[in-house]
């Protein structure tokens, strides 16, 4: 007979027959897991994030590992207005020369670092040659208008004073940081005890390390969340504790096995892979409320345990596998990306989505037999959940045939303007997305860009090939392409080798180059790559204000033209602002593509698993309206498309179509003589309809379990996810049976146009 699950679901039968060699490998995998458990690693690095072989992601690796690198520096932002005050100002100065000589440290840059343009006898005194008056009005100034990054320093109101940090290394490892950072706030301690300040150590580096410590916290909380509510659920549905272990214990299995085998495979987990584990659980969920309410209406009809699940997992258990594959599909359209973080992410759920599959149908048949003789019904359990809602879900199925036309054309005019709005939703991206907006790291990262009107870098890296960038000539051209760059509005600070000719009088002559070739040789290798690499080529750094990616790509696009006229194509544009406009759009763009494709090869699916590529078109509106409706709300709302929104989007359809096909499979269960198609049709509903309220509620409730991630990011998996979930459950119990009564009437009139099923229902 054709099988729903391509003849995977027929491994739990094998359970069934061989319990004894099924427990014990099943033993031997959670063995395993165990193990691999403890050997989690987790992905470092905030760059990785938009890791590919594209040309922006080569340049900007190319350029941080050239000149210096913005995700190496720690900022000290120091708070208060106690900062002008004399004895303050003058435990500020003493701060800052003991960061320098802290362990670790390679250099470090504040308002004291400051000097002024070197005399004739190449004399250049500290633009702060006392602290004895404190920070005052007129020092304050000078400091500003200092043309090397004064104004990058301390605010117009002297109220917010920054230090950089640059360690003696690139690119420190997590722990490396953790302890740099604990000997910055120690000193900032010391020296600044009992003054009346807020201190507070950021930067990228900072911001690595707590995102490392949420992944490692979800990996607890988030998962146990989602077993917690996963079985709690179970209890609501069944009101019984056996059938609550039966119905989650697969489930928590196949999320934790999901842990066990990354760790013993050495798959790091990353801001994408961490929810994983969580959607596996919570499907596993899904399918094990299928077979146990399969389970549960056999027992009533006298089977025994054996039987009963036997008639379970061949009811549902192909419809489980076939759920399964189209999920699994979802995420491989994923792994097309170049995007290695996103790659990685569709790849790992697109293995994980079938094998968690597999192990809920096989445990669900050994726990069956186990424990499935202690779920004895009685009025209680018969007044559950599920039996409540055969009526609403009858009702619903028929007014959806009663006024199956209008019905289906609406479900045509929804899908059309959905989708209008879904594609004119602009991309979203921010590089402080993936931290809690009340993290101290994160929020710090925020005052500091609006106190010193941006900080978050456009680089524009000038070829020199081979000539001096320190000649006169040379100079001159960095001058142009600085002024060029500082003729962008919203670019603000621009430093470059300019700066200095600027600083020395602004006129690039052989005498001043001369004197900006003595200065930068003198200058300590990571103040160096500030302005020039050891191959000659130039750098000019301007900076600019978060803001939304559909504001900030003007502006890079507009430093990409002005680059193009000073220098022809001699400049390249880079940054940490640059590759997240520019990728995170790509990146998006590659995401709705493999939407598209997840689309297309799940309505491939279900026509080859029902033999009948009329299943396969009919299936998509029901299945592409939630999509399109979560795109509805964002464009309506006035919110961009985040990318992580788009994997959500695709990975929700894939578990959409699991409720399509749990309704076609119950149809095709239903014999001829019990009606016409528009009564087989509410039958349907009414029996299966209840199984998609509970396993969408539970799968809700599951992602739910998102909102406990210390990621916004993941939560805001959970919540499209969730919101595009709840829609397809309308899609199905509303729009389906109308389309499949109007537009596929032909097809669904006679049950025998549907494969067979191995056991009658």
């Amino acid at each position: 007979m054709p099988s729903l699950g391509f003849g995977l679901e027929r491994i739990a039968w094998l359970a069934l027959r061989r319990p004894v060699i099924a427990g014990a490998l099943t033993l031997l995998l959670l063995g395993l897991a165990l193990f691999g458990a403890t050997q989690l690693r987790f992905d470092e690095g905030m760059r990785n994030v938009f890791a590919s072989e594209s040309e922006v992601y080569t340049a900007y690796v190319d350029a941080t590992r050239r000149f210096v690198d913005p995700e190496n520096e720690l900022l000290l932002l120091v708070e208060g207005e106690a900062i002008a005050e004399p004895a303050t100002f003058r435990r500020l100065q003493d701060l800052h020369f003991e960061l320098q000589l802290t362990e670790g440290v390679g250099s470090v840059f504040s308002l004291f670092s400051l000097r002024e343009a070197p005399n004739a006898d190449g004399d250049a005194p500290p633009v702060v040659n006392s602290t004895d008056a404190g920070l005052t009005p007129d020092l304050l100034q000078a400091v500003r208008d200092h043309p090397l990054l004064g104004a990058k320093l301390v605010d117009a109101h002297g109220e917010t004073l920054m230090m950089v940090v640059t360690p003696d290394r690139p690119l420190l490892p997590i722990r490396d940081i953790r302890t740099l950072k604990e000997a910055i706030e120690g000193a900032a301690t010391s020296a600044l005890a009992d003054a009346p300040l807020t201190i507070t150590t950021t930067g990228f580096p900072v911001i690595r390390t707590t995102i490392l410590d949420i992944l490692r916290r979800d990996q607890i909380v988030l998962n146990a969340a989602g077993a917690t509510l996963g079985f709690l659920m179970s209890l609501l549905v069944f009101r019984s504790v056996t059938a609550a272990f039966l119905t989650s214990m697969p489930a928590i299995f196949a999320g934790f096995s999901v842990i066990g085998i990354m760790g013993f495979l050495g798959l790091p987990i990353t801001v994408m892979t961490n929810i994983v584990p969580a959607v596996v659980m919570i499907l596993g969920y899904a399918d094990g409320m299928h077979l146990s309410f399969a389970f549960r209406k056999a027992r009533d009809e006298g089977a025994s345990v054996h039987d009963a699940e036997m008639s379970a997992q061949r009811q549902v258990g192909g419809a489980c596998v076939l759920a399964a594959v189209t999920t699994s599909i979802a995420f491989a359209a994923l792994a097309i990306s170049d995007v290695s973080l996103v790659s990685s992410f569709g790849l790992t759920g697109a293995v994980a989505t079938t094998l968690g599959a597999i192990a809920v149908l096989v445990l669900h048949a050994l726990l069956a037999l186990l424990i499935g003789r202690f779920w004895s019904s009685s009025p209680w359990t018969a007044r559950n959940f599920l039996n409540w809602l055969r009526l609403p879900s009858g009702a619903l199925g028929e007014f959806s045939v009663r006024y199956a036309r209008p019905v289906a054309l609406a479900a045509v005019l929804v899908a059309v303007t959905a989708s209008v709005m879904h594609y004119s939703v602009p991309p979203q991206h921010s590089v402080r997305e993936h931290l809690p907006p009340r993290d101290p790291a994160n929020a710090a990262l925020g005052r500091i860009d609006r106190a010193f009107d941006g900080i978050f870098p456009i680089q524009v890296v000038l070829r020199n090939d081979g000539q001096d960038a320190l000649s006169p000539e040379g100079l001159a051209r960095v001058g142009a392409l600085h002024e060029a760059v500082e003729g962008v509005d919203r670019v603000t600070a621009p430093i470059s080798l300019w700066s200095i000719v600027r600083w020395f009088g602004g006129a690039a002559d052989e005498a001043t180059a001369e004197r900006v070739r003595l200065l930068v040789e003198q200058l300590p290798q990571p103040a160096r790559q500030r302005f020039i690499n050891t191959d000659g080529d130039a750098i000019i750094t301007g900076n600019t204000i978060e803001t939304s990616t559909a504001e900030t790509r003007p502006i890079v696009d507009a430093v990409n033209m002005a680059a193009r006229a000073a220098v022809d194509d001699d400049a390249t544009v880079t940054g940490m602002t640059v590759i997240t406009v520019l990728e995170s759009a790509r990146t998006i763009d590659g995401l709705n593509l493999s939407l598209t494709l997840s689309v297309i090869a799940n309505l491939f699916v279900i026509a080859f698993a029902f033999r009948d590529w009329r299943i396969g078109v009919l299936s998509f509106l029901p299945n592409i309206i939630p999509i399109m409706a979560v795109g509805a709300v964002l464009f309506i709302a006035g919110r961009g498309m985040q990318f992580t929104g788009v994997i959500a989007l695709t990975v929700a359809f894939g578990i959409a179509v699991d409720d399509t096909v749990h309704f076609l499979n119950r149809y095709r269960l239903i014999p001829k003589e019990d009606g016409d198609a528009a009564q087989r049709l509410v039958a349907a509903a009414r029996h299966v309809g209840p199984a998609l309220f509970a396993t969408t509620l539970v799968i809700i409730t599951g992602m739910a379990s998102t909102l406990t991630s210390g990621l916004p990011t993941i939560a805001l998996f959970g919540q499209i996810a969730a919101g595009a979930l709840a829609v397809a459950l309308i899609g199905d119990l509303l729009f389906l049976p109308a389309l499949m009564l109007t537009f596929g009437r032909r097809i669904f009139a006679e049950p025998a146009s549907l494969p067979t099923t191995d056991t009658p229902s």
